[in-house]
């Protein structure tokens, strides 16, 4: 118990503390000993193999190497609580390490302030000789410091940025409670100096601010002192003539608070008018009127009074102040003294010291850990037991929102002049919009009246709140009693210290009240009953709670409800579900979502199944889900590991060292298996990502996954299930290069990040029920798992296409969206799969999905050509299941881009490649069909004409792109993609589009878009198209036709990737800027188009605006055609003069010298604008622009679609030209 403390005795106190606090305060605070987290830890950048997990100090053989050479680079540990620093020790690592650094402090992780010694910033320079010496020798440089957060700048380095680090310090005795937050540091008493003064220690109180988890300090004065609080805040048990509870102010002249009778029925009383914490009390002695004894009772209500269990004492004497710590601080609303001993007569003077309310009086789980069996929280929140652990128990049950029904709302009777006062209507906060005045009113005036609430299934109720009518008709309930039943018939009153309790209501129509029940009671009918009102008993009310959940239906059933229905189960995750329990069909069980989908339920939600060899579990279904547009069933099972975890630490070294159990929402494994092994298909995935952590190592496994009946299997998702390894071992492809590796997490030193993983179909293994994890060898061996949910689907076999096409035309789907398809139907060669069907988007074609789980991201420090892997998942299907929805296609299609940042390579030396569906190593990228060539070099306009890809001319100042369409259907999809060649400041980043699969439905293929309008198809929209005739030559493409353009042309457009308005700015040197464009048909394809015996005009539309950027000055812009030829001249503009268009009649900005607008090189934006018409050389292949390097300059591109306009009519070019260029380019083109 604490007893009142004087300044002696805290004096004495301090010097103690002192003496602690001078001693040794030298400690290693963890960096070494890994009680600093590396989630503690972050580095401006780091490299592959030397990562920030390197940095504890004495880390063997490694050291976290920054990426960057410069002086932005650091190292940053979050301490968790403010700590004193004393000493900062640094390793290098094999004649690499520190000279200098700065030391930057933080608060808050956000502002950093330098160490200063003297006003000046220190740098702090390490023992170079010791350290060129001996790579172990630790440099350690004092400081004095409190600081959560120290960042380690470093300034000056020999050979390359390495650092190993341990900081050196002690915890801290901080001024207030902002220094003792978090790190176990919990609400309670601390040693402080709130004065500022750190000779003056004393005991302050910190609270626990809910949900932040910070604390704030909880001693200030509350407001009795300096008359915060009003007079009429405070009352008292009496009051003698002259000296009013207004007196009763700490330090107040002219008197205090004095109780007419000196006897121990006195007391004073403060309203705080909100929850406060009060953590201190002082009472104030005046001559002769002194309290020298006094207890403490706290109320929430005013109404129910609580005794604090101390007894406090106070000392006599005319000013002397006592102050009492509380042990545990009192929460509440209002606190009264009650006055058990006195010296004269009963006077006070008081003050009270605290803070707001904070956070409840105790967490459930506290109260738990207390061994109470449920309880109470002082902000009147109920907890008990639920599932397995103390949880709150004072969630809303469904009258406001709506989830109970309007059927589950009953009454006595309603006033029946307006419909507006029936039962339904008796929700809290709801005015219908029928009626302004709704709200359950009774029709009669007596006592027997009551609304009645049918909660659906036995609940925990803890409290009810109610208000009047809300149109101004001024009724309402001002007392009532609560009744509740099991069953509907037999009710209870509720009641307290033995008799019925009246509860008190409103005193107005609108105002919300709030009725707690002490004891909280089951039930499931509860029914309202007032006793007294304004006018007509009228209610609005919500009723709060929890379920109540038993473990099973069966339980439910024996213990007497036997009528099919809802009912609270808890489920083996620690949570609570409302299942569908058929309990007249308990004994022989329904097996699955399906049964019950064929028995007629269709709303969502938990069902009861017990299949065959199960004693029966909840399972959530998901009839007709909206994931798919077809009949099917989900059944979604998460589980207790979903989220990314890392695994990092030498005590995971052995095989399986590192493990976790699944425990799933709903079923056990074995329960989940029975449901996979009934479904058309299931799927889950599993990803594990790692550097330097093995998964297979000299033919021992060290990671695994088990499946649903506990076996380690030995095959990794993505593989096959009879495979020993992974995806990538069983095509021989691991990234490693070496054959015969089983993974690509089993590569050898230096590492990089790796992944392994996909999904796992084979329903006889779902669902995983655990991880295994090992071969953390060294301190900086790390890695990374997420397991996913199982996802199983169902539907009736009958209803299920075996594609796109066959949705379409068997089925009569229409609508585009995901389906569940099945490519051979009920044969077992292939199982169901998820696909994307687009049946709108191509007038003539079928659009068939397949997407996958790559994302794009941008790849650094990968050293070695290749080094970073992925293997390509396409939503669960097989590689099988999509060639087998491949046959047939006219066209499919797949966009692959590339991009290297300042002097990334792509083909050259193997640096980044694809791998085809059957396993093989394409060496061509996207938009080209010949090894070790990307898109420009097949027309040869490669920004170095001697390499055959963009990235590979090794640009270091610039990022550059190759990007483009695969469409071989022999070698789609892409299975895997690697790449690398991203050190130091080099970044690779190669992105991948959905596999799509083009089927004809028309019965005709036509050659154009002009002779589909000859043989009278009139609808415009997307097409396949083949010029040189189905079956034959070059494949079919798609191409946008407007048929109805006029009597005797068909406008045929050719769309592409670059259409969207692009800045340029960065490039100074003639076509240094190159932007390559992709379109749907290959330059074969469009020699195939140009072929045609039509005669057709064709027009491309292209846009420069710039600002102090040359165009066709000196060389500075131009373009490419389909052939690879060089274009110096712009849209509108002569191809004989090398022009714009304003160059043709001389009416550029700079005068009539100059081709371009652009070459007056002017501040202000100007535009070289127009169209293109050659056939020969059309359309544009790429784009070159420059003059864009130095400050303030910088241009825009825009390029039009490729536009043809087809007919047998052929019309005079050269006039048409000339009318045209003229031209302004918003207005349309007529072809007559």
């Amino acid at each position: 118990m604490r007893r009142p403390w004087f300044w002696v005795t805290l004096f004495c106190l301090h010097l103690q503390l002192k003496s602690i606090e001078t001693s040794s305060c030298s400690g290693a605070l963890g960096v070494e000993d890994g009680t600093v987290d590396m989630t503690q830890v972050t580095v401006s950048s780091d490299t592959s193999g030397y990562r920030k997990a390197r940095i504890r100090l004495n880390t063997v053989g490694r050291a976290w190497k920054a990426r960057h050479l410069n002086t932005d680079q650091w190292a940053l540990f979050d301490l968790l609580k403010p700590v004193r620093i004393t000493t900062v020790g640094l390793q290098g690592l094999e004649g690499a390490y520190v000279t200098s650094y700065h030391v930057l402090k933080s608060e808050d992780g956000v502002t950093f302030e330098y160490y200063t010694e003297s006003g000046s910033v220190v740098l702090f320079s390490t023992d170079t000789s010791s350290q060129a010496a001996d790579s172990d020798y630790v440099d350690m440089q004092s400081l004095d410091m409190y600081t959560r957060f120290i960042k380690i700048s470093v300034q000056s380095w020999v050979t390359e940025i390495m650092a190993r680090v341990e900081l050196y310090g002690c915890d801290d005795i901080r001024s207030t409670c902002s220094g003792y937050e978090e790190n176990n540091h919990l609400e309670g008493w601390y040693t402080g100096y709130p004065s500022g003064d750190s000779s003056n220690l004393e005991e302050i109180y910190c609270i626990d601010v809910h949900p932040e988890r910070t604390l704030d300090d909880c001693y200030a004065a509350m407001g009795i002192e300096d008359g915060s609080l009003s007079a009429s805040q405070f009352s008292a048990s009496s009051v003698k003539s002259g000296s009013p509870v207004s007196k009763a102010r700490l330090n107040a002249n002219g008197g205090e608070w004095r109780a007419d009778s000196d006897d121990a029925n006195q007391w004073f009383q403060i309203d705080f008018a909100d929850f406060v914490t009060v953590s201190r009390v002082a009472t104030q002695a005046s001559s002769g009127k002194d309290v020298t004894g006094f207890t403490l009772d706290y109320s929430f209500d005013g109404t129910t009074f609580y005794s604090y269990y101390e007894t406090f004492t106070a000392s006599s004497g005319n000013g002397v102040i006592t102050y009492n710590d509380i042990t545990i601080p009192i929460r509440a609303r209002y606190l009264r003294f009650l006055i058990t001993s006195w010296s004269g007569s009963i006077g006070m003077r008081l003050e009270t010291y605290g803070c707001s309310f904070g956070k409840a009086n105790q967490t459930c789980s506290e109260l738990e850990e207390a061994g109470e069996t449920d309880g109470w929280l002082t902000n009147w929140v109920y907890c008990r037991p639920i599932a397995g652990s103390m949880q709150t128990c004072a969630d809303a049950m469904g009258m406001e929102s709506g989830s109970i029904p309007d059927s589950s709302l009953t009454a006595s009777s309603y006033k029946s002049d307006s419909d507006g006062y029936r039962p339904e209507h008796g929700r809290l906060n709801v005015v219908s919009d029928s009626y302004s005045d709704s709200c359950w009113v009774t029709d009669t005036t007596d006592t027997n009246q009551y609304l009645q609430i049918n909660l659906g299934s036995p609940n925990f109720v803890s409290k009810v709140v109610i208000q009047g009518s809300p149109g101004g008709t001024d009724y309402w309930t001002e007392t009532f009693y609560v009744q509740y039943s099991d069953d509907g018939s037999s009710f209870t009153t509720y009641q307290e210290d033995g008799s019925p309790k009246l509860l008190t209501g409103n005193t107005d129509a609108t105002t919300a009240v709030t009725s707690t029940f002490l004891n909280p009671f089951e039930a499931q009918y509860i029914r309202i009953n007032p006793q007294s009102w304004n006018t007509y008993p009228a209610i609005r009310a919500e009723v709060y709670g929890c379920a109540n959940p038993m473990d099973d239906c069966d339980t439910w059933y024996s213990s007497g409800y036997t009528t099919p229905g809802t009912y609270s189960i808890a489920l083996p995750g620690w949570s609570i579900a409302s299942v569908y329990c058929p309990m007249d069909q308990l004994t022989t069980g329904v097996a699955s979502c399906k049964d019950y989908q064929t028995d007629g339920y269709t709303t969502d939600g938990y069902y009861w199944i017990k299949p065959s060899g199960s004693t029966g579990f909840a399972i959530h279904c998901d009839f007709d889900t909206s994931e798919f547009v077809n009949d099917v069933i989900l059944m979604e099972v998460g589980h207790d590991a979903e989220d990314a975890t890392d695994v990092s630490g030498t005590q995971y070294a052995a095989a399986g060292s590192y493990s976790v159990s699944l425990t799933y929402d709903c079923g056990s494994p074995s329960d989940l298996s029975i449901v996979a092994q009934s479904a058309l298909y299931c799927e889950q995935q599993l990803y594990y990502t790692c550097e330097g952590a093995y998964i297979f190592n000299s033919g021992v496994q060290y990671t695994w996954w088990e499946d649903a009946a506990g076996s380690q299997m030995t095959s990794f998702p993505g593989a096959d299930s009879s495979f020993t390894g992974c995806a990538c071992g069983e095509n021989d492809n691991c990234v490693a290069g070496v054959s015969g590796t089983p993974c690509n997490c089993d590569q050898t030193y230096p590492y990089s990040e790796a992944r392994d993983g996909g999904f796992i179909v084979d329903k006889s293994k779902l669902p995983i029920s655990a991880f295994y994890a090992g071969h953390f060898v060294e301190s900086g061996d790390t890695a990374e798992h997420i397991i996913g949910k199982l996802r199983c689907f169902d539907a009736d076999t009958s209803t299920i296409p075996s594609s796109c096409q066959d949705a379409a035309d068997s089925f009569m789907h229409s609508t585009n969206g995901y389906y569940f398809i099945d490519p051979d139907g009920t044969s077992s060669t292939f199982q169901p799969l998820k696909v994307y069907c687009d049946f709108t988007s191509v007038e003539n074609a079928v659009v068939t999905v397949f997407e996958h789980d790559y994302i794009e991201v941008t790849v650094e420090d990968t050293y070695s050509s290749a080094k970073y892997a992925r293997e390509i998942n396409y939503n669960g299907a097989s590689l099988a299941q999509i060639e087998e929805l491949m046959t047939g296609a006219l066209r499919c299609e797949q966009y692959i881009g590339f991009e290297c940042g300042y002097g990334t390579r792509i083909r050259k030396s193997d640096r980044a490649f694809w791998v085809s569906r059957d396993g093989t190593k394409m060496e061509y990228w996207g938009g080209a069909t010949e090894n070790d060539k990307c898109a420009c070099g097949m027309l040869g306009t490669c920004l170095d004409p001697t390499e055959d890809c963009q990235c590979d001319i090794q640009d270091t100042d610039h990022v550059l792109y190759d990007n483009g369409y695969l469409a071989d259907k022999t070698k789609l999809p892409v299975s895997k993609l690697q790449f690398g060649d991203a050190r130091y400041d080099r970044t690779a980043k190669v992105s991948l589009g959905n596999l799509r699969c083009y089927h004809q439905t028309s019965s005709k293929l036509y050659k154009s878009c002009y002779h589909m309008k000859v043989d009278g198809v009139s609808t415009d929209g997307d097409y396949f198209v083949d010029p040189d005739g189905s079956g034959s030559g070059q494949d079919a493409f798609m191409v946008t036709c407007d048929l109805s353009h006029n009597d005797t042309h068909a406008k045929q457009t050719f769309s592409h990737d670059s259409e969207n308005r692009t800045h340029v700015e960065g490039f100074e040197d003639p076509g240094t800027y190159a932007k390559d464009i992709n379109y749907l048909a290959s330059w074969d394809q469009f020699d195939a188009h140009f072929a045609l015996t039509n005669y057709q005009e064709c027009e491309q539309y292209i846009k420069y605006e710039c600002r102090e950027s040359q165009l066709l000055e000196s060389d500075t812009g131009y373009w490419m055609s389909r052939n690879g030829e060089t274009m110096r001249y712009w849209g509108g503009g002569s191809p004989d003069q090398l022009t714009c268009a304003c160059g043709v009649d001389g009416s550029c900005d700079g005068g009539s010298s100059d081709k371009c607008n652009c070459d007056d090189d002017s501040s202000s934006l100007a535009t070289d604008d127009g169209y293109l018409y050659n056939n020969t050389h059309l359309p544009v292949s790429q784009l070159r622009f420059g003059d864009t390097g130095d400050s303030g300059e910088e241009g825009y591109f825009t390029l039009g679609k490729l536009v043809c306009y087809i007919t047998t009519r052929k019309y005079n070019i050269y006039i048409y030209i000339y009318i045209y260029s003229a031209l302004p380019s918003s207005i349309e083109h007529s072809h007559t």
